[in-house]
């Protein structure tokens, strides 16, 4: 299957008000039959003083991996775990030394202007060269399509939601525990290669599991909605806004939308943080528009399945105050008697 793409990044005003670059990247890659996406967000705070680096490096990084791992992918071949492992690792590896490359060609001074709100326990370990990395902290996620699969790669927060056909969104890949509030996984960790999570998707057509769009995102996005319910509000904005534009005004418009005026109205009026979303959606128009009428007769099928399963919970406490009323009700009889 071969897919639209899409991929922005809008900044933040948490950021912006403070004079700070983007900390987000996104960006998208196609050559031969592979088709990428990948958005990256880096930590941003004081003592991760070139994070906004570190997440461009983490994209031009994971897409000169990609080209390398699916250049002599054989047609029908599958992802071998291994195959994965060494991508990952690989990813790891030369993002490290990319950070490092810039460390070197860019010595720290005092002109350099986040330099000065670094904590002094971080300003020792940097001017030893410890675990320099941590500059640079980011996330990744990228989605790597080629052939009938889809590979989805993760390291620390973030979302990647994925509409199948048969009308059912999900987050194939695993979650992750340390994601916790503020607190992420990142490739400045020195166990990274180790903290990836992936999933690997079936394209066949016959498949009602097959994804028919992939949507990733920045914790930007995520943030701006309640966190109990964070994956159904995704849901419903992929579905109902982004979605339903791709089926009614095509493809170019509602990316200059999303571009233009969606993405930098969240932040606004949402998490004020840096957002990234990047997306693979099937260019078949026909599909989406039939993918999205199954999703409302599956939401159909659960209402009504949540009010017959409510009528029987109200039949079933009738039945049990009807009874404890008899009982007593004999009761009182016997005493009286």
């Amino acid at each position: 299957m071969r897919f639209s793409m899409f991929a922005a990044s809008a900044q933040g005003k948490k950021y912006l008000e403070r004079g700070l670059p983007c900390q987000d990247s996104s960006d998208r890659l196609e050559f031969d039959s592979v088709q990428a996406v990948a958005v990256a967000d880096g930590h941003g705070g004081k003592d991760y003083f070139r994070s906004d680096i570190g997440s461009r490096l983490a994209v031009k990084t994971a897409f000169e991996q990609i080209k390398i791992f699916c250049k002599d992918f054989a047609a029908g071949q599958s992802f071998s775990d291994n195959g994965i492992k060494n991508f990952e690792f690989k990813l790891h590896d030369e993002w490290l030394k990319a950070v490092k490359n810039h460390w070197r060609e860019n010595p720290v001074s005092d002109a350099e202007n986040r330099w000065q709100g670094v904590s002094d326990k971080y300003k020792a370990r940097y001017a030893s060269d410890e675990r320099i990395s941590a500059a640079y902290g980011t996330t990744l996620i990228c989605a790597v399509s080629i052939g009938s699969q889809i590979l989805l790669e993760q390291i620390g927060d973030g979302s990647c939601v994925v509409l199948q056909r048969n009308g059912e969104f999900k987050m194939p890949v695993p979650s992750d525990s340390a994601n916790f509030a503020n607190m992420t996984t990142s490739l400045c960790d020195a166990d990274a290669c180790n903290k990836f999570r992936h999933a690997v998707l079936n394209c066949d057509e016959n498949s009602p599991l097959a994804p028919v769009a992939i949507f990733l995102s920045t914790d930007g996005l995520d943030d701006c909605y309640p966190i109990l319910d964070n994956d159904k509000w995704l849901y419903k904005l992929y579905a109902d806004t982004i979605i339903d534009s791709l089926i009614k005004n095509g493809f170019a418009l509602t990316r200059e939308a999303l571009r233009g005026e969606l993405l930098p109205y969240l932040t606004e009026h949402g998490s004020n943080d840096d957002i990234s979303l990047a997306y693979l959606v099937t260019k078949d128009r026909n599909l989406l528009k039939r993918t999205i009428e199954r999703r409302c007769l599956l939401a159909k099928a659960k209402l009504a399945d949540k009010t017959q399963a409510d009528a029987a919970d109200m039949q079933s406490t009738i039945a049990a105050q009807a009874a404890q009323v008899r009982e007593k009700y004999a009761a009182l009889k016997a005493a009286q008697a």
